[in-house]
């Protein structure tokens, strides 16, 4: 057995060998505090749309359509009946299969392009000033892609129009990027900070990016969810946040994310109190911020090659 205690916490759990039988690879424990997972109860196992459609065993649902496409899931949810059956409210859910890159040393190819082209699909048209934030605690590395992600955002609002044109870069769409950090440090919720912001900047739309809990071990670290409905920071673990939707900001609100952590209960019956993640999760997290922070660039900002946005974002 081979399941190592995160840095991120002082905890610690028994599990039995059948745990790396069952999944396949190693975890790391990612919390454990008095039987109860800090990140609340078990309430809800996944973030992902794709497996709570898997949960119905996939039989045909009222309210709920499906389509397949290569290493593309989307699900759309149309009414209110497909909100009750699935548990997510009405609009798209993009599940991109893009492959293990923990061992990856480079990520700017074939899968940056296939996730850009699937945000620029779910953009709205004309959506020339953007605000991108990052969701999570940038001190616990499971919880880190969005901060990081954020990070690799080429934010250009601060760029006069003069220097632009001056640059050569007169075609560049307004960005501004944002890491919220997270309630227990900040006291503000990420909704509240991001509403303050957006009323400032007045963004045509928002690119939320965060941390997901996945049902199943083979989608951590392999699988990019985009969606068309918001967000609710948390949800997938149990700590539900404000929602960060269209409906509570009044502008478009598209949500990204990769799966980084899975209930134990997933893994092992009976430890549906606690939250795991893959050995590799430094490296996951690092890449895979890497990966939908430059999506963002290269969705937005198409007059520049993925080479010269990486240079100017990092």
């Amino acid at each position: 057995m081979d399941i190592l205690l995160s840095r991120d916490t002082a905890a610690a759990a028994i599990f039995a060998p059948a745990m790396q039988i069952q999944a396949g690879f190693a975890f790391k424990i990612v919390t454990k505090k008095a039987g109860v997972a800090t990140w609340g109860g078990f309430i809800k196992r996944t973030d992902l749309a794709v497996e709570c459609f898997e949960e119905k065993d996939k039989t045909e649902i009222n309210g709920v359509k499906v389509q397949v496409k290569d290493n593309i899931t989307t699900v759309l949810v149309l009414n209110k009946n497909g909100e009750k059956k699935i548990g997510k409210p009405c609009g798209r859910y993009i599940t991109v299969d893009v492959g293990s890159f923990a061992n990856d040393a480079d990520i700017l190819g074939s899968r940056l392009n296939m996730v850009a082209a699937v945000l620029k699909s779910v953009l709205p048209e004309n959506c020339g000033n953007v605000l991108v934030a990052g969701l999570g605690n940038s001190a616990i590395t499971a919880d880190s892609l969005g901060p990081k992600a954020s990070s690799y955002v080429f934010a250009t609002r601060h760029i006069s129009a003069q220097l632009r044109k001056q640059m050569g870069f007169e075609n560049l769409k307004t960005v501004s990027a944002i890491q919220t950090g997270v309630l227990g440090n900040t006291g503000v919720e990420s909704a509240e900070i991001i509403k303050g912001v957006a009323d400032i900047i007045k963004p045509a739309c928002l690119i939320v990016i965060d941390a997901l809990a996945s049902g199943s071990p083979e989608r951590l670290g392999t699988t990019v969810q985009l969606s068309d409905a918001g967000i609710s920071p948390g949800s997938g673990v149990g700590n539900h946040r404000f929602e960060i939707s269209k409906k509570t900001l009044g502008i478009p609100v598209i949500a990204m994310g990769i799966p980084t952590v899975i209930s134990a209960g997933s893994v092992v019956n009976g430890s549906e109190d606690m939250f795991v993640t893959p050995r590799e999760i430094d490296r996951l997290t690092q890449q895979g911020a890497k990966l939908l922070g430059m999506a963002v660039n290269v969705c937005l900002q198409d007059s520049l090659s993925a080479a010269e946005l990486y240079a100017l974002a990092v």
